[in-house]
């Protein structure tokens, strides 16, 4: 019987070498942690979390949804991609390439269906995940859940940065006025953040290209968000899809609550995994190790 977890670590750069380059210690390592529902060839969940870092879906405060997507039959991937041992320190240039690159690996396994490969993530997991699948146009689906819908700097004013690198090339990220930086300063995120996106056509060159997604996308928002504006902004990249004439199935989904609600309320997550990924035989029981 293979283990139901398999842990590993890819190390893309030496450390030493990327710091001479001013990027930060650890750059392009990525960690996981892959949840196996079975022994048999499965499609694959690919989990990313959010600003808190580290591997939040392989952890107690997400079991349920965990082993609800395990049950149905689904292998699960929990990717790290910063405040993990072997990561860098802080969302700081993340490389969107050896994500990627990690998860076309780990796919090599021969428990797992290359064709049925489905990306997830929280906030901004969710930033994530969308930029990942605007780039590298190979994946099932995607879900971003309270996602923005523009690229944010690693950090607000003195020395910004992207928060991701794809081809050794920072994305261009939004800038925040003084304004914005003052009131996300006292704690005020989202309406230092509202400042920053009220006028869309001066953030045009800053939005996520959704519409260079090649596979059905959920989108879940928070209408009572405390964080950012999720709901206008899962809009706005739904009117963007309206407008490219998106070939391709997507959903928008509001939930009324908190910028965490999605974490009491995963149903439609599960129900969007049954419609867009098959597998011949779903099991039940699955558990975590």
């Amino acid at each position: 019987m293979e283990p139901r977890w398999l842990n590993s670590v890819s190390l893309l750069f030496l450390s030493l070498i990327l710091s001479c380059n001013g990027l930060p210690r650890n750059h392009g390592a990525i960690d996981y942690k892959l949840f196996l529902a079975a022994n048999e060839k499965r499609p694959m969940v690919v989990a990313f979390g959010g600003s808190e870092g580290g591997m939040v879906y392989a952890g107690k405060e997400t079991q349920n949804l965990r082993e609800s997507i395990l049950s149905l039959g689904y292998h699960f991937l929990v990717v790290g991609y910063f405040g993990t041992a072997n990561t860098p320190k802080e969302l700081d240039r993340i490389s969107l390439d050896a994500i990627y690159d990690t998860i076309k690996n780990v796919s090599y396994n021969h428990l797992i269906d290359q064709d049925q490969i489905v990306i997830f993530g929280g906030s901004r997991g969710g930033e994530l995940v969308l930029n990942l699948a605007s780039k590298y146009q190979d994946f099932a689906a995607i879900i971003a859940i309270v996602p923005p819908s523009v690229t944010l700097p690693s950090r607000f004013g003195w020395n910004e940065t992207s928060s991701w690198t794809f081809q050794q090339e920072q994305i261009p990220w939004i800038t925040a006025t003084d304004e914005s930086i003052e009131l996300i300063d006292k704690g005020d995120f989202y309406g230092g953040f509202g400042k920053m996106i009220e006028n869309p056509q001066a953030i045009e060159e800053f939005e996520i290209p959704v519409e260079k997604i090649m596979s059905p996308i959920l989108f879940i928002s928070a209408t009572d968000d405390e964080v950012w504006p999720s709901t206008l902004m899962c809009r706005r990249m739904a009117n963007r899809l309206d407008k490219n004439n998106y070939q391709h199935f997507y959903q928008h989904i509001e939930l009324k609550g908190g910028h965490a609600e999605f974490t009491k309320n995963y149903r439609m997550i599960l129900e969007f995994l049954k419609e867009h990924l098959q597998i011949e035989k779903p099991i039940t029981g699955a558990k975590n190790p």
